[in-house]
């Protein structure tokens, strides 16, 4: 709802461009170009189609005693004019209406949005960690990230992005994030926590076609991380960007009863850290359909912008890279998470250079 001063002003500023059109019309150019769809289109943006029809007919009313006043005019312009208005007055009116509605529904769930991912990540006690955040122009949909203590001290991270938008989608992604919670104490296989979170959705609202993709990443004391994907982009080293292992994915949760053929990514987690993220990171891309969207290759490129890769200088600057990129419209929701160890010189386990490469088991 508009402060009653500023919409007084607006009523106002309608009022007085129609009286002034009508004035021009009737007293100084009878042939007057139709200046009356200012007025209109202001009123079907500011106040709706039922203002936007009522100053069409009042503009209507005074084109067609101009024309009465004229000697009929011209008959075939007038009639125009008069469609000219009628048409402006709807098409605006409904346009702004549908702007309204979709602004009103962010705002709706904008407050569960910030809980699905968070501005500010929970502590971690060994870990690093930083995240953002960017709404889609189209609206809310169910990207989601969780950050949990696990058992034995093991850190769960887990990012993931519902199909679809709106509340149905920002509730799936609840529910997800609230299952990740109760199993964290409980579980340090990330395709343990996938394939549980999987049977509880279907267990709870069935097989569906509005799927999830999900990342789990644990990050155990001795900094070791493992990882599991069902239909997500895998972690990201942070020192090339490139991924931490080529996995098999899984499908995504909630389309089968099971999550099957899940294979789990081993590495020593780089001290440079590792990157989660959504596909409205990689799919960012500028409106039109000729361009080509910003893709896994180009986050590289970022990356060694960057002097200082702190979790949250890399989230920071992936964010206004990608919103950049797209020239401040992305096409999706972007979620993007970084962690790295919280200290430099590590007491446990063999030197950062004696560490094994990456390795993949089933």
């Amino acid at each position: 709802m508009l402060p009653d001063e500023q919409r007084d002003l607006r009523v106002g500023a309608v009022a007085a461009l129609l009286i002034a059109c009508a004035a021009l019309r009737l007293l100084v150019m009878p042939d007057l170009p139709p200046f009356e769809l200012v007025p209109v289109y202001l009123a079907g943006l500011w106040f709706g189609r039922r203002w936007a029809l009522l100053v069409a007919a009042v503009a209507g009313a005074v084109i067609a005693a101009d024309a009465v006043v004229s000697d009929g005019g011209d008959a075939a312009r007038t009639a125009a004019e008069l469609v000219l208005l009628g048409l402006t007055a709807y098409l605006v009116s409904g346009l702004a209406d549908r702007a309204r509605r979709a602004e009103a529904e962010v705002q709706r769930i904008r407050p569960l949005q910030d809980v699905l991912a968070p501005r500010t990540p929970p502590p971690l006690p060994l870990l690093e960690i930083a995240s953002r955040y960017i709404p889609a122009q189209a609206g809310v949909s169910g990207d989601f990230y969780q950050v949990a203590e696990g058992r034995n001290g093991a850190s769960i991270i887990v990012v993931g992005d519902v199909v679809g938008k709106g509340l149905e989608a920002a509730r799936r992604s609840t529910f997800v994030r609230a299952m990740v919670t109760a199993c964290a104490p409980y579980l340090d296989d990330p395709a343990a926590i996938l394939r549980t979170v999987n049977a509880e959705l279907v267990h709870l609202h069935g097989v569906s076609a509005q799927f999830i993709t999900m990342l789990c990443v644990v990050v155990k004391p001795d900094m070791t991380a493992t990882w599991a994907s069902a239909g997500h982009p895998p972690p990201l080293s942070l020192a090339d960007g490139l991924p931490l292992g080529v996995l098999q994915t899984g499908h995504p949760v909630g389309i089968a009863p099971e999550l099957a053929d899940l294979e789990i990514g081993h590495a020593p987690l780089p001290d440079a850290g590792i990157l989660l993220y959504t596909d409205g990171l990689t799919d960012a891309r500028p409106p039109g359909r000729s361009f080509q969207p910003l893709g896994e290759s180009r986050i590289p490129l970022f990356l060694r912008e960057l002097d200082d890769r702190s979790p949250e200088r890399v989230v920071d600057h992936l964010a206004r890279a990608a919103h950049g990129f797209s020239r401040g419209s992305l096409p999706d929701d972007l979620c993007v998470v970084a962690v790295r160890p919280r200290f430099e010189n590590r007491w446990y386990g063999a030197p950062a250079a004696e560490r094994s490469e990456p390795a993949r088991s089933a």
